[in-house]
């Protein structure tokens, strides 16, 4: 099924996206920047997934952390949501990520974070969407599947060829001061597939303008017949640390139970 989220890369994050666009550079038909980004957002990506995901820490010495997680994803009509689990390691085992992505932009999306050492559930408020995530190079809003398509005003800026693939270049600019502050960057530039409509670059710049952190889909293939991302790897400039992400074993349309995406579920943890 079409999933239209009113977002956004992350993402990641993590980490999918219909129908190409015809389009050809330089010609009339050559979409507006929020065309190509709502085929992003649009792109097929089943009705639910399971995947798990290996997370690698890389600190500027080179010195890696490695973690283990289990994550599940539904559609539920034009909303999404999605629950994470860390399973290893020991010490952050249970640590669970709850989100609920709402497809109308009057909605603001709910997130809850699980610390089983507290056994306390945070609910993550959209001031603190720009926080980073568990230690890594991802904020809680580039854990979205997308990034919220209103929260910025896309322009194309053109086509350039990446990894061996033809792409259109969009740049996104937060729509409002508060927003700038609430996400932490002060615009984003992504690089869409054109024959798939995926996203495989996300480049981010900080509040102050400075480049700031960069993000690469460096593999993607079929599963089921839906592009996934298989290799993500996130880089800060600015801190010269690192996050890996490896996902495998992704499963399309198993009929996940509702129940699964639930703050009881967050507590009780992944079994």
């Amino acid at each position: 099924m079409n999933h239209t989220s009113k977002y956004a890369l992350a993402s990641l994050l993590i980490w999918g996206w219909v129908g190409n666009i015809p389009a050809m550079a330089g010609s009339a038909l050559e979409p507006r920047g929020l065309e190509i980004m709502q085929a992003v957002d649009a792109r097929e990506d089943g009705d639910d997934l399971k995947q798990n995901m290996t997370q690698t820490l890389v600190d500027r010495n080179g010195n890696q952390r490695q973690r283990h997680m289990v994550a599940f994803r539904k559609d539920f009509g034009d909303d999404s949501k999605l629950i994470t689990f860390f399973t290893e390691p020991a010490n952050i085992r249970d640590t669970a990520l709850l989100t609920f992505d709402y497809d109308d932009p009057k909605a603001d999306d709910d997130q809850w974070l699980y610390l089983p050492a507290l056994k306390k559930v945070r609910r993550i408020s959209s001031s603190d969407r720009g926080d980073y995530f568990m230690g890594t190079d991802f904020t809680f809003e580039d854990m979205k599947q997308t990034p919220e398509l209103e929260d910025y005003h896309w322009t194309l800026l053109g086509s350039e060829q990446l990894d061996g693939h033809d792409c259109w270049r969009v740049e996104g600019r937060p729509a409002s001061e508060a927003i700038m502050r609430e996400l932490g960057y002060s615009k984003m530039i992504q690089y869409i597939r054109k024959d798939n409509d995926f996203s495989i670059r996300s480049d981010y710049w900080d509040q102050a303008g400075r480049e700031l952190k960069h993000l690469h889909v460096v593999k993607i293939k079929q599963v089921q017949g839906i592009w996934s991302a298989v290799k993500v790897e996130m880089r800060n400039v600015q801190s010269e640390h690192q996050t890996i992400l490896e996902l495998a074993a992704q499963q399309y349309n198993t009929g996940l139970k509702d129940r699964l995406f639930s703050q009881r579920t967050l507590k009780r943890g992944y079994r």
